[in-house]
This record gives C-alpha cells, structure tokens and sequence, in this order.
C-alpha cells in the first residue's frame, strides 16, 4: 500500500465515522422529540393529535364530500389510515407512521397525514 493509498484509507474512515455519530446523534433527537400528527383536507387542518397523549386504541371516520370516507386509526405513538373507499388504496398499503417526518397521503380525498417533532428544549422560546 502506497502513503497516498494510507491517507485516503484514513481520511474515508473518518468520514465513515463522522457521519455514524452525526446520524446517531439525529436519531437520539428525534426520539426525545414530542410527536403531533397534523390532519388536513384539501390544505386545511382538520384536525391534530399528540400520539403521545394516546390512551388506547381509537377510530374516527373523515368524510370527504358526501359519500366518500377514510378511517383513521390511532394507537400510543402511531397512526394509520385503516379503511377508504378511494380506488388505490394506496394510503392504506402505508401502514402505521410513528416518527417525525412521515406522512400518508390520500390523493382522490385529498387528505395528509404528517407527524410533527417537537422538542420543548429546543423549539420553544423562553423569555
């Protein structure tokens, strides 16, 4: 091995382990983050939960129009959308979401779920 061929070795190692720490550190983050799910049709909040205020499992129906529905359901710390009459069904393939950041969307009704972080020691402002 040639000392340029060591120096590259080395310099891709830190980088490798820099980058470890630095998603490590993110990951620790987000799970000290407080978790909010934001409902919203046609650009519009419907309606928000905090999953981590969830106490046991619970359904509620979202009507789009005046036939049309998604169910959405809720457990501790997760979300889901468990039944739509919308053609592709895609929204109910995506199964639970539970992290910061992830979201499930309803294309023919025109609804998204996101989960929103927040960290109270380092979102909020204190005076």
């Amino acid at each position: 091995m040639k000392k340029g061929d060591k120096i590259a070795a080395i310099c891709i190692l830190i980088l490798i382990i820099s980058s470890s720490i630095g998603v490590f550190a993110y990951k620790l983050y987000v799970k000290g983050s407080h978790k909010i799910a934001v409902i919203k049709q046609e650009g519009k909040i419907i309606n928000t939960i905090d999953l981590d205020k969830v106490k046991g499992k619970r359904q509620f129906k979202i009507k789009y129009k005046t036939s049309h529905f998604n169910l959405v359901e809720v457990e501790k710390g997760k979300i889901r959308i468990a039944d739509a009459d919308c053609p592709d069904k895609i929204c109910i393939k995506t199964g639970w979401i539970s992290n910061p950041g992830e979201n499930i969307t309803c294309l023919p009704h025109k609804l998204t779920i996101n989960i929103q972080g927040k960290n109270s020691e380092y979102d909020e402002l204190s005076n």
